[in-house]
């Protein structure tokens, strides 16, 4: 084969072709562009560049011979020959300019001379044929470089490149494995992305920068290792790698981004490292098969929807630093059982927990301030509430739908309120109210508590712990005489018993 392209060659500088010196135009070793319609075009020896367009938007072109002199080849060379299957290159090859191949829809695989050094940004885009491609020798691949090649199955890259910029090989679907240089350090934006046949890729040590998106979408990716010197997991880092079960993030990683693990459904554990102080917006968004969760002590924000839909999430264990749960943080994670939010929490955001069906056990701070809209709505196992004395404004349907919520005990002070606090919490028996109340009943209507809740104020609660304790059969004689006194002056406080009217 290699003597039939040379013979090809010799012919062609032995007497050039006469309709490619009519179709050309060749000046001082630079091939500036072709207007033929032949299907094979060989390049003379005397060409040093292909210059910028060349050949660009070609759509006769299938197979081109460049001479021996070749060492440049200019952005846009070939750009739209969507016909052109073959490209040979000759060995003094240096560069190929950015998109000097892009949209070359039918180019079917690529060898790359030990002589090229430099591939610019984009010079593969779009070849949705390619399917091999060997790097051998080169130190720069730009950004976009094999861009949606949707065929490209196998690519062998250098041991001498240091990095893989964005988007390198976004939505390669076919490529399944990669075996990538010692000497890599960057991993830049979406470089993988899109890599839905990729099962496995192990990234050297000496990496320190992995880009947003550069894993997103793997989806037969099943484990990873973050390299050690990594410090943080970028927005969409791993999103939708639903095979992804097991992930190991080094100790020093301090941020988790935006959707970084979104919709990983297989990821069933992960350990957060002790430096992380940040879980990013929808971080473990639809992790449905997270069962457990521990946030260490560092960690002092997580965003928006971080767990949300987290269906098998049982347990989560709450940094103590933590000064807020953002808007719908567990938003419909069905399993959850039980949550013990720490002194810090002051805050808990538009629907926090809302449709979390199974939590029946609330430990809320004592220092909450404000419990937002839809909160803690559709928490149907709930039955017991106590809210802390520092609270001072509840939003609107914060707890309704909450069907087994039996007893809620209200901050003894006026709480601003929305509406429809208690609407569908049909089991509700008793409620405790300030003493305060001067519209009670209007409050009653507008929080939509049941008819039959039998409502109590806060001095009468007391009066009934009180009365427990004097009629117990422990109480001496001395102790039920102080407790019947401390009756008298709560009875004197209260007054009269304020009742509800149907």
């Amino acid at each position: 084969m290699e003597k039939e392209i040379e013979s090809q060659v010799r012919a062609a500088n032995a007497a050039i072709d006469s309709e490619l010196l009519r179709n050309s135009e060749i000046r001082n070793g630079e091939f500036v562009r072709y207007y033929g319609k032949k299907s094979e075009v060989v390049i003379p020896d005397s060409v040093a560049t292909i210059s910028e367009g060349a050949f660009r938007n070609n759509h006769k072109v299938t197979r081109v011979i460049l001479g021996k002199n070749v060492s440049v080849i200019q952005p846009n060379a070939f750009r739209g020959c969507n016909s052109l299957r073959s490209i040979t290159l000759p060995s003094g090859l240096r560069q190929i300019g950015d998109d000097a191949f892009r949209d070359c829809s039918a180019l079917a695989s690529v060898i790359l001379p030990r002589s090229v050094i430099s591939v610019g940004a984009g010079a593969f885009r779009n070849c949705t044929s390619l399917t091999l491609a060997v790097l051998s020798n080169i130190e720069h691949l730009g950004a976009f470089a094999f861009y949606h090649c949707v065929s490209l199955e196998e690519i062998t890259l250098p041991d001498s490149l240091s990095a893989i910029h964005r988007s390198t090989f976004f939505g390669c679907a076919a490529l399944r494995e990669l075996t990538l240089p010692q000497a890599l350090q960057t991993v830049g934006r979406y470089a993988f992305f899109g890599c839905s046949s990729l099962t496995e890729l192990r990234l050297p040590d000496g990496v320190t920068y992995i880009g947003n998106g550069a894993f997103g979408d793997c989806r037969s990716l099943g484990a990873f290792c973050v390299p050690p010197r990594v410090r943080f997991i970028g927005d969409y880092g791993f999103s939708g790698c639903e095979a992804l079960e097991r992930i190991e993030i080094p100790k020093g990683v301090t941020s988790i981004g935006f959707d970084a693990f979104c919709a990983c459904r297989s990821l069933k554990e992960i350990t957060l490292p002790v430096a992380l102080t940040r879980v990013g917006p929808g971080a473990f968004l639809g992790c449905s098969s997270l069962t457990s969760l521990t946030l260490p002590p560092s960690v002092r924000e997580i965003g928006k929807r971080a767990f949300a839909f987290c269906t098998a999430l049982e347990q989560a264990e709450i940094s103590e630093q933590l000064a807020a749960i953002e808007d719908e943080a567990f938003l419909s994670c069905f399993s959850l059982k039980s949550i013990s939010l720490p002194d810090s929490v002051v805050r808990i955001g538009d629907r926090a927990f809302h449709n979390c069906v199974a939590l029946a056990s609330l430990r809320l701070s004592p220092h909450l301030e404000m419990i937002e809209e839809w909160a803690f709505a559709d928490c149907e196992s709930l039955t017991e509430l106590s809210l802390p004395t520092e609270l001072r404004q509840i939003g609107g349907h914060a707890f309704a739908n909450c069907r087994a919520l039996a007893t809620v005990i209200m901050p003894n002070h006026r709480v601003s309120t929305g509406n429809s606090l208690f609407a569908g919490c049909e089991s509700l028996q008793i409620l405790v109210v300030p003493n305060s109340h001067r519209i009670f009943r209007y409050l009653l209507d507008r929080w939509e508590v049941p008819m039959s809740t039998q409502t109590v104020l806060h001095g009468e609660l007391h009066l009934s712990l009180l009365y427990a304790e004097m009629t117990a059969d422990g109480t001496t004689k001395e102790r039920r005489n102080e407790l019947l006194k401390e009756i008298q002056r709560n009875l004197a406080k209260t007054g009269h018993r304020r009742t509800r009217k149907k």
